[in-house]
């Protein structure tokens, strides 16, 4: 959390801020019941156990948007009231993925290697794709999905969504074509991920959805690793079904050397540590809107 904003809480409330506290479930439990205010990121596991044990707590902040580590129905049962971050990380998602495409269809981040050793691959890399008049399919049609389709704009890109809560958009957006999710996968150049974890979206993204999409075409994930399956994602990449892949999130986060020995030597692949809604400006913002709620919530 931001400094400035951890001290404007400090002024506030008697603060225990630990960065590594999230590893420590037995000392969260041992300390929860005494909380009024529980402010979180991702990793931290607020289940039954937690809510049941934090006997005083009144509100939770959420460091970001998604709640799929928060037992929200224990939550709203318990009259806890959950705080996200909604809109303070989206410019920086928004441009990650927009990077991203870039990169993957450029083909520009896998020649540093060869050309400092002399190999210049300059032929290799000249089957590289613009975006310009490229279609892409963005899948979520939230705060995020409606940032990218901004920017993929000023490429003059083509532009596809598939969002089951969204009929129609507003005139602002008019130029996004809202889809079935078949028509999106089979249509897009480049498809990003911005749907929340659930049982409809579990594995949402899995073989017989890639095989729908077009040859050669993006895949890019910045919501949660489970709403792909990674396997197949791999088996595309090697078999060149798939053009390329950015992945933020994965099934098992932090990954370890152990479970992220199956993306080694993976082609057309760009792997980051959940760090697309990560930027100075953006921490800033989502750590301010969260200590501020938290003090409005008391009056303070």
């Amino acid at each position: 959390m931001d400094k400035a904003e951890v001290e404007k809480l400090q002024s506030k409330f008697e603060t225990i801020y630990d960065e590594e506290l999230f590893k420590d479930q037995t000392k969260i439990l041992k300390i929860i019941p005494s909380v009024d205010v529980l402010i979180v990121r991702n990793n931290t596991s607020v289940n039954e156990a937690v809510i049941n044990a934090a006997i005083n707590l009144k509100v939770i902040g959420r460091l970001g948007v998604g709640l799929d580590n928060v037992n929200v129905d224990l939550c709203k049962n318990k009259n806890i009231k959950i705080i996200p971050a909604i809109g303070a990380n989206t410019i920086s998602v928004a441009e990650y993925v927009v990077s991203s495409m870039l990169v993957l269809s450029k083909k520009i981040f896998f020649s540093t290697d060869a050309v400092i050793s002399g190999l210049w691959p300059r032929n290799k890399l000249m089957n590289g794709n613009e975006l310009y008049n490229q279609t892409l399919g963005i899948i979520g049609l939230g705060n995020i999905g409606r940032s990218v389709a901004e920017k993929a704009k000023s490429f003059n890109m083509n532009i596809v969504s598939y969002d089951p809560y969204i009929k129609s958009v507003d005139t602002q957006f008019s130029y996004i074509q809202m889809k079935s999710l078949e028509d999106v996968l089979t249509k897009s150049d480049v498809v990003t991920l911005h749907v929340p974890l659930s049982l409809e979206t579990e594995n949402l993204i899995n073989e017989n959805k890639i095989n729908m999409m077009k040859p050669g075409s993006i895949l890019v994930n910045t919501s949660r690793g489970e709403i792909l399956d990674e396997n197949a994602v791999i088996k595309n990449l090697k078999s060149g079904k798939l053009g390329g892949a950015a992945l933020d999130v994965f099934r098992k986060e932090p990954l370890t050397k152990k479970d992220g020995k199956k993306f080694l030597h993976v082609p057309n692949l760009l792997c980051t540590p959940h760090i697309s809604g990560l930027t100075n400006q953006s921490n800033k913002r989502v750590s301010s809107l969260i200590a501020n709620s938290v003090i409005e919530f008391f009056n303070l």
